[in-house]
């Protein structure tokens, strides 16, 4: 009954020497909703004081009365008319206070709530913590603190008044198990009770019949093992519940609504009632733009979980966070899966944290394990040292023995990756990798050694990247206005835990940088790079068979990090249908043929350029299918290639058997790069159909002419860090460097290099990490994580292909390396540009400056490749090669002068960037 309320708060230890004025008195505060909501400072723990009216039913006479908070941040005490009735720690979980003896039926009572939340930090993961009894690295409070800066105090979930008989149900556990091809299922339910009696369940499958019914007797609790005739199993695609009914004498009453299903492990591959299963999650860290507390409401959780649905995700890792009831029933009835992790990250496990830990790991396990969506449990997220085997080891044991019908694992990330236990406790094996694409195979293959006893593998977390944030749209959004992590006032904003803490700089560094009204932009382009990057990892992940499931970095935008699929408005930043070709049960991907090189007396991968192919090559694309739907068979697939608004210049038909469960070769699709008189960009389109389920998925080529360095002038090079060494192989006239006319490609500014240029002489610099005295310093930075590349106007681009954004044809080029402080020479004219998503810096990954009489273009692209599986080499680093063409051709004359017209693009004279949007549609649009 809710019978409480209305409800005011007050900051109950309010100093009036340092508080502002009227912080100590007492206002109105929504419940559910937290302190913060009421204007209570962010970075206060409390004591803060709730109080209400309670008003017992005058029909309650001679029943039980107890108080049902759903959520409380994070300490509290109780108090009915000034006494006592309970206490409770833990922020999470659910309890229950007594109240029966303090309150009179009919009468109101003064309801007063003392409460504590954790305190945080200051200034980041490191930082002394804001005073408190009880500092956040010492609770469960999870990762929210770390996501914008502090925790959600006070009641945060719904209060009600529980009225019943003396034998009432308190909790219900409720197991569900069904075989393949079972007669029968099994139903496992146990009820705690408040006093003893007889109590009533039945069973009433999903389509309201009848199925069991049975009754015992019981002291302060009671048990039921039950068989269910004709089981019908819980699964995504089909989410049957059962509803199990308790019912005493007393005539108190509780429903659950569970299912039936059996999740097994067959070596690295999952099963669900027998049948394959590849889970594909999204991370959730429970961050709701409009609000402090992670208690969006039930409307809001069905309509995201039916958006990623359509994004091709069938579960959600609640990622060091623990939602709501209704998140785990919705879950439950839309067939998504769930992944939970206990809110333990970076730890102090003082005897404070130790005791609360099993206490509230208890009950959180207890509530999630009654639902078949809750596949996953891991015991906290990238554990050091400090978490060892004294507590991972009784805590594996306690979730096992609660939840016997998930995998567990003891620390997602693995200790072996964040310095923590190593001799683990786990059911199968989970990492983190945030890669750059050229790395991503080979960490794979690093944390996949093949001694290891095959058992499922997951990454619980991976794949991000961060987006540009529009903060001029968040100025115009209808109702909304920028929200308040934005603000530079720390009286506002305070840092805390956060160790993002850029966006209250962004508008004065994009202002100072000349970027500012180019947001809509850089948006544009950044959505594009990211699902790009998406695209190329998820599919990498699916063609291997020794990956069963992943956990895609991350929901929503944050005040920390732009990788969210939703925008800080909802909106969402993906087209759905394109998402869900690389993300669904069925993906198509593709592989190459492997080359070897002999290099320094001994073989050596030689990886070559995949995307970017001269006319007459021959292509030989391996068409792959990742299979984990529900009927697998003979699939039948179709190919085609050719350019925008033409036919195809090259199709084929492929024909295998794909079992499901399983990555299957489906044959080649093979085709010579036809003949070109400019660089032009082409789509191959496979589509599939396996025993009538059907995907398809696109990729991007270019062809490039296959002289595309004909008169180009004669070049000269200076290379003592040996990366240009098969310059030979790809430019026409290799010369010394006193010809007449000669550019210059150099890996060292030497002091000939120096006079070359002096003297009028044009020069292309490559720099990397060894370089000796560059031009320009260099930082260490990923190119396609946590980086909006910018296409700078410049002749230098010649007719090299490209979108106004960085696609495929860079991904043999991209560094780890940037170029700093550009803008601080006059007369610098950049070619690609780097805007850091997260702090808006800009650097340069190619930039021409003004050196005496003559043209130098520094740059830290890899022409040469050979970082992670790049192109070995430039001679097989098609794309780059060609590019490295047309800039040799533009330094062969003069520079267009500052603000002239080259092409259909405007050149930028020293005042500031250009920016030109990227173009709109999705893969093969």
């Amino acid at each position: 009954m809710s019978v409480v309320g209305p409800w005011e708060c007050r900051l109950a230890d309010a100093d009036p020497g340092t508080d502002a004025a009227g912080a100590g008195e007492w206002r109105v505060v929504p419940v559910p909703g937290s302190w913060e909501q009421a204007g209570i400072p962010m970075d206060r723990s409390g004591p803060v004081e709730y109080r209400a009216t309670l008003r017992p039913p005058a029909d309650a006479a001679g029943r039980r009365l107890r108080l049902r908070f759903g959520g409380v941040s994070y300490a509290c005490e109780v108090l009915v008319d000034g006494r006592e009735a309970g206490r409770h720690v833990g922020m999470w979980d659910a309890f229950e206070v007594d109240v029966t003896g303090l309150v009179e039926p009919g009468r109101p009572a003064e309801l007063l709530v003392r409460v504590e939340k954790p305190a945080s930090l200051t200034g980041g993961p490191d930082s002394a913590p804001v005073p408190g009894r009880y500092p956040a690295r010492e609770t469960l409070a999870g990762f929210l603190p770390y996501v914008w800066g502090h925790s959600h105090g006070g009641v945060w979930q719904p209060v009600e008044l529980l009225v019943s008989g003396d034998c009432a149900v308190r909790d219900v556990a409720v197991s569900g198990d069904v075989g393949p091809g079972a007669e029968a299922g099994r139903l496992s339910v146990a009820a705690t009770l408040l006093g003893p009696g007889d109590v009533t369940v039945e069973v009433h499958d999903p389509d309201g019949r009848l199925v069991q019914r049975q009754q015992r007797t019981g002291d302060a609790e009671v048990a039921f093992e039950l068989t269910v005739p004709d089981p019908r199993a819980w699964s995504p695609h089909d989410p049957a519940r059962y509803a199990v009914t308790l019912r005493t004498c007393d005539g108190d009453e509780r429903t659950v609504l569970t299912g039936l299903r059996r999740l097994t492990a067959d070596g690295a591959l999952l099963r669900l009632n027998g049948e394959p299963l590849y889970p594909r999650m999204i991370l959730s860290w429970g961050w709701y733009p409009d609000r402090l507390h992670p208690d969006p409401g039930p409307e809001r959780v069905r309509a995201d979980l039916v958006e990623l649905r359509r994004l091709g995700f069938n579960g959600v890792k609640l990622c060091l966070w623990f939602p709501p009831e209704y998140y785990f029933e919705l879950a439950d009835e839309l067939g998504m899966l769930l992944w939970v992790e206990l809110p333990m990250w970076l730890p102090h496990p003082t005897a404070h944290f130790r005791g609360q830990l099993f206490t509230e790991a208890e009950r959180l396990v207890r509530a999630a394990a009654n639902h078949p969506s809750v596949i996953l449990v891991t015991l906290g997220c990238e554990l050091s040292a400090a978490v060892g085997a004294d507590v991972l080891g009784p805590l594996y044991d306690l979730v096992k023995r609660l939840a016997p019908g998930v995998l567990v694992r003891d620390n997602s990330g693995s200790g072996e990756a964040y310095g923590g236990l190593l001799d683990e406790y786990a059911d199968f094996d989970d990492h983190h990798f945030y890669c750059e694409p050229a790395y991503f195979r080979a960490t794979l293959e690093h944390f996949a050694p093949r001694w290891r006893q095959p058992r499922p593998w997951l990454f619980g977390e991976f794949c991000d990247l961060d987006t540009f944030r529009d903060l001029r749209r968040l100025d115009t959004a209808p109702d909304a206005g920028r929200p308040w992590w934005v603000s530079a006032d720390p009286a506002v904003n305070p840092q805390g835990a956060r160790w993002q803490y850029d966006v209250p700089a962004q508008e004065e560094t994009l202002r100072r940088n000349g970027l500012w009204d180019a947001g809509a932009e850089l948006e544009r382009i950044s959505a594009r790079q990211a699902v790009l990057h998406r695209k190329v990892t998820l599919e990498a992940v699916r063609t291997r068979t020794d990956t069963s499931g992943y956990v895609v970095t991350g929901e929503r935008d944050t005040p920390i990090s732009t990788a969210g699929v939703w925008d800080d408005l909802g909106r969402l930043k993906v087209d759905p249908e394109e998402f869900a070709q690389f993300n669904g049960d069925l993906v198509l991907a593709l592989d190459w043929d492997r080359r070897r090189a002999w290099v320094a007396g001994g073989d050596r991968p030689a990886p070559f350029d995949t995307w970017c192919h001269p006319a007459g090559a021959r292509v030989r694309a391996h068409v792959v299918l990742a299979h984990h739907g529900r009927t697998g068979g003979p699939a039948r697939a179709r190919w085609r290639v050719g350019f925008p608004d033409a036919d195809p210049f090259a199709t084929g038909r492929l024909d295998a058997d794909a079992p499901r469960g399983t990555v299957s070769g489906l044959g080649v699709a093979e085709f010579v790069a036809p003949a070109v008189d400019r660089p032009r960009r082409a789509v191959l389109r496979v589509d599939v159909d396996c025993a009538g389920e059907t995907t398809s998925n696109t990729w991007p080529f270019w062809f490039l002419p296959d002289d595309g360095w004909a008169g180009v002038a004669p070049v000269a090079v200076i290379d003592p860090a040996g990366r240009l060494a098969d310059l030979a192989k790809v430019a026409p006239r290799v010369v010394p460097l006193d010809t007449p006319g000669a550019v210059l490609l150099a890996t060292a500014l030497t002091a000939a290099a120096r006079r070359h240029v002096a003297a009028g002489g044009g020069a292309v610099l490559l720099v990397d990490a060894a370089t000796a005295d560059p031009p320009l310093p260099v930082a260490a930075m990923p190119f396609w994580r946590e980086a909006v590349k910018v296409i700078e106007p410049h002749e230098a681009w010649g007719d090299f292909p490209h979108d106004g954004w960085t696609d495929l044809q860079f991904a043999g080029t991209a560094p780890d390396l940037a170029l700093a402080d550009a803008d601080r020479h006059p007369g610098a004219r950049p070619l690609l540009r780097r805007v850091d998503a997260r702090t808006s810096a800009v650097h340069d990954y190619a930039v021409e400056l003004p050196y005496g009489a003559g043209r130098l273009i520094v740059t830290t692209l890899r022409f040469d490749g050979s970082a992670g599986d790049q192109p070995l080499g430039l001679r097989r680093n098609t794309g780059a090669a060609y590019l490295l063409g047309q800039w040799v051709g533009a330094l062969t004359g003069p520079a267009a002068p500052p603000d002239s017209a080259v092409g259909d693009r405007t050149v930028p004279g020293p005042a500031g960037p250009a920016v030109h949007p990227a173009p709109e549609g999705g893969w093969g649009h």
